[in-house]
This record gives C-alpha cells, structure tokens and sequence, in this order.
C-alpha cells in the first residue's frame, strides 16, 4: 500500500507536465513575416509573348516584387520594345514599372522612344509619361509629345502609336505663336 501514494503523485504530475506541454505547444515558434522586395544589379530584365519577345530593359537597379509579376526601375538605360520583322524601339526612361505577368510598362518622368522607320529615316517621340500594352503593342503617350522625323518637329497634347499596324493618333496640336 505505501507504493500506491508516490505513484499516484508520479502518475498527476506526468498528467500536469504534458497537459502544460499541449497547452503552450506552438507558442515558441516565430511566424515569418511575408517576403519583401527583391533588389538586383546591373542586368536586364524581359518580357515575353508566346509569339516572341515582346520587351526587354537594361538597368542598373531593379526591385522587383516577391512574386516576381512586377519590377521597377528607376532609369533605363537602355530599353527595347521588340517588332516582329522590323528594328526594336528603342528607349531610354527616369522610372518604369513593368508588369511581367501581362507585359504591360508605366512610364513615369521623361522618356525617349526612337524608332527606326527605314534607311536614314528615325522618329523620336519624346515626352512624360507613357504606357506601353505588351499584348497591343501599343505606346500611349499620355502628356505632351514632340515627335521629330528628319527636319520636321511637332508637339501635340497627346498620341498613341501601334507599333504593330504602324497607326498613328495624333492630340491637338501644340504651338506657340
């Protein structure tokens, strides 16, 4: 009889450590925080088309988001939208902010769009802000434009340029007099 006690004191306290075991069970565990920001040098970054390449950008820096659908860039220096069968447009921009999943680009600050149009021939459109649809292949430029070709210059409010028709829609024209 005089083991029954000091078992029965060893079996409740057994009992009480795993019930306070179960209770705090997890709490030592630190929860992650959701990744951050993704932050490379010097590369190029891409769009792609099922049909091809449909841009591609040089930088510098480039953060881009944790899932990887959308980067940006704080200066391009060189940026190319690809033509099928004719030369890339070229580009140079202060902050452009590309959506991979849908191929889509902001443009925010200046930038320069310089299109080879044939031998000798280039025209530039040069302005604040644009948007490029990746699946269109068509630059909006939202603010206002100077668009040079050869000796000729005009500044219009707004434009928008299929790259893949070759269409051109011109705003009101802007002038001085």
């Amino acid at each position: 009889m005089s083991w029954r006690i000091p078992v029965a004191i060893a079996v409740l306290a057994l009992l009480a450590w795993v019930g306070y075991e179960i209770g705090r069970a997890g709490n030592d565990i630190v929860v992650q925080k959701g990744a951050g920001p993704n932050t490379f040098i010097h590369g190029s970054v891409h769009g792609k088309r099922i049909d091809g390449r449909s841009w591609s950008l040089d930088y510098d820096t480039v953060t881009m988001s944790p899932d990887g659908s959308f980067v940006r860039i704080p200066h391009v220096r060189d940026g190319r939208l690809h033509r099928d069968g004719k030369p890339d447009v070229l580009m140079t921009a202060d902050d452009v902010t590309a959506n991979t999943a849908t191929n889509d680009i902001q443009i925010a600050g200046d930038v320069r769009f310089t299109e080879q149009e044939g031998p000798g021939r280039t025209r530039t459109f040069v302005t604040k802000g644009a948007h490029y649809n990746g699946l269109t292949h068509e630059l909006t430029l939202e603010h206002t434009a100077t668009i040079a070709e050869g000796n000729a210059t005009v500044v219009v409010a707004n434009a928008s340029v299929n790259f893949r028709t070759g269409a051109v829609s011109l705003g009101p024209l802007k002038g001085t007099k």
